[in-house]
């Protein structure tokens, strides 16, 4: 009977302060911790599948009138995060939220001592979207797995868009069949995007856009996403076909381009055998396309660089130039021209850029360091390297809000954890072996556990 008493006070006192904490139900009687794990998986995984969706099918709706446009998707992550907070189900992350405060009063700071006129909504819109790198909630590893494989389920509908309008074009030399434009009145469009991109400009091909996505370059890299996530998680290789193809298909060079970016990071996380098949199928890939004389944007771009009047002087040489010059600049370091200043002089600037060009270096450091700890994770790695080099230095994309709601969801909104640590903050996060016990000796019989004492 000492024995067993020793034994059952140990385990009690290294079970998880998690258990500890749990509410009695109507019936009066407590809630296990396993079940309260699953509670907060399934409500953050709801959340995650809501936002995802809407991100998705939901990107190109805004509301307002033309001068003053409101992203659709943002007022409803807005919403749904907020219910999250309020109900308990999602948290700030203290560090993160820090940095972010900091980041905003440098904002306002340097609009404050610029004296040059400013746009409200564009600081307002760049405090709202980047306001959600600060919350986050804890779901189990399978919880997170789960929400990853319904992302790529997403995508097989707009990837098989892809397909149909590009090779309906083809084959007819009509233009897109598939058009939102045609089917929603212009109000209701989200408005300063390259709907219909076409390729050449003077031609009637129109580069496929998914339907729901706003240009070719965004389906090209939620595409390339989906991609990079089931060769890193799931290894489903006709899931992992279709989405290359329809990056490729896309004709988004912004795609192409990230899966060129993690292909070295997925290739040695892979065993040989699966590592020749995805070589060799990139080449076959290759094959088909120069075949079907599939132009590839990529290319092109890569021969634009030195041309500063061309998409890829514009993107990538005008802005670094620019970049190297304000970073040295020091009336630059704790103000910029103004929010919203920014002109086509500095081609399609890269989100330091535009920050250090309107609010000043300090501000820019500050965006730096709150993106680094939303990002840095130990997990989705190849997707994480190859999204942040588009997004931070391939185009202006700072204040795209549907890009950075999707960097939010898929890194620092929905963070899985061992089992062990499913539901503790970052901070606590618990090793997978249990603390061992001094004095106390496993009976004859008795199963060893591994987890948590259960």
């Amino acid at each position: 009977m000492t024995t067993f008493g020793a034994l059952a006070s140990a385990r009690f006192k290294t079970q998880p302060r998690r258990a500890v904490r749990d509410q009695p139900d109507s019936g009066g009687r407590s809630e296990s911790p396993v079940s309260i794990g699953m509670n907060e998986d399934h409500a953050a995984i709801q959340f995650g599948t809501v936002q995802l969706f809407v991100v998705v099918y939901l990107q190109k709706l805004a509301i307002g009138p033309l001068s003053f446009q409101i992203s659709l998707p943002i007022l409803l992550m807005l919403g749904h995060v907020g219910f999250m907070l309020l109900t308990g189900r999602m948290q700030f992350a203290p560090l993160r939220l820090c940095c972010y405060m900091m980041f905003a009063g440098s904002c306002l700071l340097s609009q404050a001592i610029s004296g040059a006129k400013f746009s409200i909504p564009s600081i307002v819109e760049l405090l709202l979207i980047y306001s959600f790198l600060t919350v986050t909630s804890f779901v189990s590893e399978s919880a997170y797995r789960l929400l990853l494989k319904r992302f790529v389920a997403m995508m097989i509908i707009p990837a098989l868009i892809v397909f149909i309008q590009y090779f309906y074009q083809k084959m007819t030399g009509l233009s897109d069949p598939i058009s939102m434009n045609r089917l929603l009145p212009k109000s209701v469009l989200l408005q300063h995007f390259f709907y219909d991109a076409h390729y050449p400009w003077n031609s009637t091909f129109q580069r496929p856009n998914g339907f729901f996505f706003l240009e070719p370059s965004v389906v090209s890299l939620f595409a390339a996403s989906a991609a990079i996530i089931e060769l890193t998680y799931f290894k489903r290789i006709r899931y992992a076909l279709l989405m290359i193809a329809a990056t490729a298909f896309s004709m988004g060079g912004t795609g192409l381009t990230m899966l060129l970016i993690a292909s070295p990071f997925l290739l040695a996380r892979q065993a040989l055998p699966v590592a020749l098949l995805v070589v060799v199928t990139a080449f076959i890939a290759l094959l088909a396309v120069v075949t079907l004389d599939v132009p590839l944007p990529l290319l092109s771009r890569v021969n634009e660089l030195h041309h500063t009047t061309s998409s890829a002087g514009g993107r990538i040489w005008i802005p670094a130039q620019y970049f190297i010059k304000l970073l040295f600049d020091p009336s630059y370091f704790l103000a910029g021209t103004g929010a919203g200043s920014t002109t086509t002089s500095l081609g399609n600037p890269w989100p330091v850029l535009k920050l250090i060009n309107e609010y000043g270096l300090l501000t820019t450091i500050l965006y730096v360091a709150l993106y680094l700890m939303a990002v840095s994770r130990s997990y989705n790695l190849p997707l994480a390297i190859a999204l942040s080099i588009i997004f931070n230095f391939t185009g202006g994309y700072l204040l795209d809000g549907i890009i950075v709601q999707f960097i939010a969801l898929i890194f620092c909104m929905i963070v899985p954890l061992s089992r062990g640590a499913t539901g503790l903050p970052s901070g606590s996060t618990r090793s997978s072996r249990q603390p061992k016990v001094v004095g106390v000796r496993a009976l004859p019989g008795t199963p060893c556990s591994s987890g948590l004492g259960y």
